[in-house]
């Protein structure tokens, strides 16, 4: 709940309080109607109209700005030089060519009449990120962050900003009291939370704050930092062969240029202000109420009638507490009513029971309480007593007379406690036997359910068992079907294959029966594979008898 809420629901439960005395709402009609013409809330707000144009225009560089950084432009050169061959990590191309034309680098050779050099030339490829295009976009992203930066803040500072002017100068007359009323009060509030999220412009600002979002972020990325360490470029800026060709840095180049030829401020501010004089209905009302209110402060802290204003207050709220107590009992005692004729669920009673122990408890704790104040107040009004009388033999008669008090005052707040605690006992007692047995029910029932429950649950997951059998032999059937639906299917085009063979052979194709066409022409692809293949197989089962045959001739010629 935030301030606003806050402030709104105390306004509510004042004006419920007021309204039900008929006294408050006299004063409150005489304070609206009085000196209407000099009260007055003026409201200045700022309207802000934003140029589109340029936010468009940074969101489509951004896009190239993104992939430029990706491509991590490098420059990558060697350093070379000649190291004694023990402190040599890698040798490549160059460490052989360089050895070739010095061969003073040889100082020796071993007995198998190879050459070992002293000295060895290696080579380090380093890898340069602070290119000159590469330190282009960070010049280009920081000034693209000071450009929105500047207008996004000024434009969240002018279109949040609240400004309220509130003006009151009155005299109200009534039949014994005069009041007379000159307020002025001037309210200004920078970056309001509530004209935040009512601004008319919020899906523009929340554009404009993922861009500069997106800006940080990419000022963030590895490659900007290592540009970050170099001098930063100053206009005007070298347009180099990358700059001009390369796509992504020609549309960062076109946004740069765009920025630092945009002198305008971007958005335009106009002052409106709204009055409300007089205060009309509801307005008036509540205006009238709080002024009332600081007529009763006024009054209350003037005349130091606080304590007694408490002291009242405590007592109505004991008298209301009472009576809250007892209607709890009277409600308690229709529920157990409605128990037993089943007009109310055992839920709701134990609902009813937990309460009523709650309100006794919170009881017991407000008796002890007030009997340590009581404790308190005699003390203190026991020392007091003591200062005030000088002579001895009034010192003792007063004692006399404290303590007696003091013990029948005594006796009387312990036969209060037994009395009330033997109260709460009695109750309590009867509401844990009635709780006791309301919860033994409702376990059975709960138990009973669950069984229920349970079987409902073993009948169920028979039945699931049953369907995925069910379901694993349709979906075999289904599976042989389209077995043979794929066979009868092969049949028909090897068989369409061989009639057209035969028409062929028997010189019976007609003009008419032309296959060019797509369709025509996959169908006939089709019962050629399914004729080749057809062919295939009877060609492996031609071989096979043919080789049996082959063999059972050169085995009888052998034999013979």
């Amino acid at each position: 709940m935030n301030q606003l809420d806050s402030y709104y629901r105390a306004l509510l439960a004042y004006r419920a309080v007021t309204e039900q005395n008929r006294d408050c709402n006299n004063f409150r009609n005489q304070l609206a109607k009085a000196g209407t013409e000099n009260e007055k809330i003026v409201i200045t707000r700022a309207i802000c109209t934003i140029d589109e144009e340029w936010i468009n225009e940074i969101e489509l560089g951004l896009e190239f700005i993104e992939k430029a950084i990706k491509e991590e432009r490098q420059f990558i050169y060697s350093n070379g030089e000649v190291l004694p061959v023990e402190k040599v990590k890698h040798v490549s191309t160059e460490t052989v060519k360089h050895l070739a034309k010095h061969s003073n680098l040889i100082g020796k050779t071993d007995n198998t009449d190879d050459f070992i050099p002293d000295k060895l030339y290696t080579v380090e490829r380093l890898n340069d990120y602070a290119v000159y295009e590469n330190r282009f976009l960070y010049m280009l992203l920081s000034y693209l962050r000071d450009f929105v930066s500047l207008r996004y803040s000024k434009i969240l500072e002018l279109c949040n900003k609240y400004d309220g002017v509130l003006k009151i100068d009155k005299e109200a007359l009534l039949p014994k009291q005069k009041v007379t009323l000159s307020i002025c009060l001037h309210d200004e509030r920078s970056d309001d939370p509530f004209l935040r999220e009512q601004n008319g412009l919020k899906k523009i600002l929340d554009r404009i704050d993922v861009i500069l979002k997106a800006i940080i972020s990419f000022l963030s990325t590895p490659l900007m930092e290592v540009a970050a360490k170099t001098p930063m470029l100053k206009p005007p800026i070298t347009k180099t062969n990358i700059l001009k060709m390369d796509n992504n840095f020609k549309g960062a180049v076109a946004l740069y240029d765009y920025i630092i030829s945009y002198t305008k401020p971007g958005y335009e501010i106009k002052e409106h202000k709204t009055e409300i004089s007089p205060f009309q209905g509801e307005t008036a009302n509540e205006i009238s109420d709080v002024l009332a209110m600081l007529s009763f402060l006024t009054y209350e802290h003037g005349l130091g009638i606080e304590t007694t204003l408490k002291n009242n207050y405590d007592k109505e709220e004991r008298e209301r507490k009472d009576e809250a107590i007892r209607r709890r009992e009277e409600k308690l005692l229709s529920a157990k009513k409605k128990l037993a004729l089943s007009e109310l669920s055992a839920g709701e009673y134990i609902a009813e029971l937990e309460n009523q122990i709650k309100a006794l408890e919170s009881r017991n704790s407000e008796v002890d309480s007030i009997r340590k104040e009581l404790y308190r107040l005699r003390d203190k009004n026991e020392e007091l007593i003591y200062k005030s009388f000088l002579s001895e033999t009034k010192a003792e008669k007063i004692s006399r007379d404290f303590e007696d008090s003091k013990n029948s005052f005594e006796k009387e707040i312990d036969d209060m406690k037994a009395d009330f605690n033997a109260r709460i006992r009695e109750n309590l007692m009867k509401a844990n036997a009635e709780l006791k047995s309301v919860r033994d029910d409702y376990d059975a029932k709960i138990s009973s359910a669950k069984d229920e429950a349970r079987q409902i649950q073993d009948d169920f997951q028979n039945e699931v068992d049953n369907m995925k059998k069910l379901v694993e032999e349709c979906e075999k059937t289904r599976e042989q079907l389209l077995e043979q639906n794929r066979k009868l299917s092969e049949e028909k085009l090897c068989c369409e294959a061989k009639l057209k063979a035969l028409k062929i052979q028997q010189n019976l194709m007609k003009d008419e029966d032309d296959f060019t066409e797509k369709e025509s022409f996959a169908e006939l692809e089709a019962e050629y594979e399914a004729f080749k293949k057809f062919y295939k197989s009877q060609w492996s089962k031609a071989k096979k008898k043919i080789r049996s045959r082959i063999l059972t001739s050169e085995n009888i010629k052998g034999k013979k």
